[in-house]
């Protein structure tokens, strides 16, 4: 929700880290021993790739893009694939 008890729509890496955050929160979780190299090394090991994926390019809504090109990593994170690595 956003002001006023309204709905509104968001993107970008103020949606992300919160996302990333969550899976990071899950993980540690489920295994409170694992240290922030390995919580990074297990997002990025069970991430999901889509590298032929083609996204409208912020700020230019006519304009495809590949979305592995607006990102570091090029990948999505994936809670369900990452709790059950740690299984």
């Amino acid at each position: 929700t956003i002001p006023n008890n309204e709905y509104g729509s968001a993107s970008g890496t103020s949606m992300a880290a919160p996302a990333a955050a969550g899976v990071a929160a899950l993980a540690l979780s489920y295994d409170s021993n694992l240290d922030a190299e390995a919580v990074r090394s297990l997002m990025l090991d069970t991430s999901r790739r889509y590298p032929k994926l083609k996204v409208n390019l912020p700020g230019a809504p006519d304009t495809q893009v590949l979305f592995s090109s607006l990102t570091t990593t090029g990948t999505i994170v994936d809670a369900l694939e990452a709790v059950k690595s740690l299984k």
